[in-house]
């Protein structure tokens, strides 16, 4: 049969299939109520429904000619979350809301080859009504089915007629786990956290140079449920508590400056005191004020910076992270990041170890969260480790396989809804023979000298935002010039960073010995909350000198400033 004759073969195949989606019923029908006075044994009606709706489903679930499927699960991530903002010492809003997920992923064909994708997310009944539960899994389990054998039908025409050398499973069979945790109950003083976001909100009341500012308290318990026709049944409470103090600024040139600082943790009691959390706002603010009187970075610069704190920890998590997560593309054989195919060869100096632990609770007295015990699709979390004095030894893993890596090491992890891909826990970036940081401003100067520059950069703050592989660095917020003749520092603006390769990372010409945790939100539009609970990650990460970096001047014009003065400091 010549490549003509199979594709148009293909091509009805997949016609049939569209009318048999157009003209069959849902494929089997709705689960009857139970007999009058029969209750579910299972006292959690969103575990009992997911279980009972399974077992019918890897029984019966099958489409005439096509296949039935070999892996069924189900995912339901049920939040109950608060949220408070204020501005300049008054409510914006506060809600307190119940939502409910479900996430049904059917495979068809089989590990060494499937359809590879999973249904859309959808909600859920709010209410732990079993027949409603059931009657949603239902619906949305016949649509991913359909939707599977859909992918499957299209992937085998895609590939029919490629020649592929080496194949790589689609997915890893995991031995069944169960990790079922007691429900949790999400309490607070809603009046308490309204009347203290807006106390400090009503901190920048005292610059007068802030144009914009705001302080934000979400608060978020979610209960993660898996089941899989594995047998894995998991039922895990996450609580996630995100609190964020913001404020922007406009400099007489016209340019806008924006600082914030976060606190995220994993109880409310992790939290810092209120005074203190008062101090780093009104620190944040002072910093900002500063930094709207800076003068501008007047000229591109190529050379050594100095990375500390969370300007460090951030740099890590852009850069490095990102390349440590094996990310197999659908329909490809290989990861396509830059370290994927460098296993075993250098990607640090050989000062640097790294590892991922979500097993660990803290570090130091600092809580991590980034912990978990099990992953979001059922794989018991396990230290890995990644980096070895300087070589790559080994990636993190989800159920996604890759050609050296067939299984997953715990580190599949999902946002509020969605698929599960790969993702940190807690990075621990381990330095040997770590400097202090009086020696690490020495180190910077004589790369200076060196040189001939007149002075090098230091970098205490970026930006946040991950935005994924080969993204480059966020934008410095607090950047000084330290000048050679005198070690004496000055704040600039406006700098950017140019292009940058993880490679460069090979190039750290030194190590603090201190250790900074950095705790952010992964995804979920920048916060636990705004469009999902994201993932929450910890890097650990000592402060770093990189031997040359390209740091450019702001370019463009830049806004006018405002028409008028603030009216709460203007008088008249």
């Amino acid at each position: 049969m010549n490549q003509a004759t199979n594709r148009k073969s293909q091509g009805q195949s997949i016609q049939r299939l569209f009318l048999l989606f157009a003209l069959c019923p849902l494929l089997f029908a709705l689960p009857s109520a139970p007999a009058s006075g029969q209750q579910p044994a299972e006292t959690d009606a969103v575990l009992k429904a997911m279980q009972d709706e399974l077992a019918r489903s890897v029984a019966s679930l099958k489409m005439q000619e096509w296949e039935k499927p070999y892996f069924i699960e189900y995912q339901v991530a049920d939040g109950d979350s608060f949220s408070v903002n204020a501005s300049f010492g008054g409510l914006l809003y506060s809600n307190r809301s119940r939502a409910r997920m479900l996430s049904v992923q059917v495979r068809v064909g089989s590990y060494d080859f499937d359809n590879e994708a999973s249904g859309f997310p959808s909600a859920l009944v709010a209410e732990d009504d079993y027949q409603a539960l059931r009657h949603g899994i239902w619906l949305a389990t016949d649509s991913a089915y359909k939707l599977a054998v859909e992918q499957l039908a299209r992937k085998r025409a895609f590939l029919k007629n490629r020649v592929e050398e080496e194949r790589v499973p689609d997915f890893s069979h995991e031995e069944p786990t169960t990790t079922v945790l007691p429900r949790q109950t999400l309490t607070l003083n809603q009046a308490h956290w309204e009347k203290q976001v807006r106390e400090w909100s009503a901190i920048f009341r005292q610059f007068p140079e802030i144009r914009q500012s705001g302080v934000s308290f979400q608060a978020q318990l979610m209960h993660k449920y898996l089941v899989n026709s594995e047998g894995t049944k998991t039922r895990r409470p996450v609580i996630l508590i995100a609190l964020q103090a913001y404020a922007a600024t406009q400099a007489a040139d016209g340019m806008w400056l924006t600082h914030s600082v976060p606190f995220y943790a994993g109880r409310l009691e992790e939290l810092p005191p209120p005074q203190e959390v008062a101090g780093a706002i009104r620190r944040m603010a002072e910093e900002l004020t500063r930094l709207r009187s800076a003068p501008v970075l007047e000229a591109n610069y190529l050379g050594p910076v100095l990375f500390t704190g969370q300007a460090s920890a951030e740099m890590f998590s852009q850069l490095l992270a990102p390349e440590l997560c094996s990310q197999r593309p659908s329909m490809e054989r290989e990861d396509n990041g830059e370290l994927a195919n460098r296993l075993n060869r250098p990607v640090l100096p050989a000062s640097i170890s790294v590892f991922d632990d979500p097993t660990q609770q803290k570090s130091g007295e600092q809580a991590l969260i980034g912990s978990f015990q099990v992953d979001d699709q059922g794989v018991p979390a396990r230290r890995v480790s990644l980096i070895e004095q300087g070589v790559l030894k080994n990636l993190l893993m989800s159920r996604r396989p890759r050609k050296d890596m067939l299984r997953s090491n715990g580190h599949g992890r999902s946002a509020f809804s969605g698929g599960a891909t790969t993702e940190i826990g807690n990075l621990f970036i381990e330095p040997s023979n770590g400097k202090s940081s009086a020696d690490l401003k020495q180190e910077l100067l004589k790369l200076c000298k060196s040189q001939n520059l007149k002075y090098g950069v230091l970098i205490k703050t970026l930006s946040d935002g991950r935005s994924g592989k080969g993204a480059g660095l966020s934008a410095p917020i607090m950047a000084f010039k330290v000048y050679v003749d005198d070690g004496h520092e000055e704040m600039i603006r406006g700098a950017s960073v140019g292009e940058i390769a993880t490679r460069q990372l090979k190039q750290i010409a030194a190590v603090g010995s201190d250790r900074y945790v950095y705790n952010q939100i992964e995804g979920g539009g920048g916060s636990p909350f705004g469009g999902g609970i994201g993932i929450s990650t910890s890097i650990i990460a000592p402060s770093v000198l990189l031997e040359e970096l390209e740091l450019k001047r702001p370019t463009g014009t830049q806004q006018k400033p405002t028409l008028l003065d603030h009216p709460y400091f203007n008088k008249k």
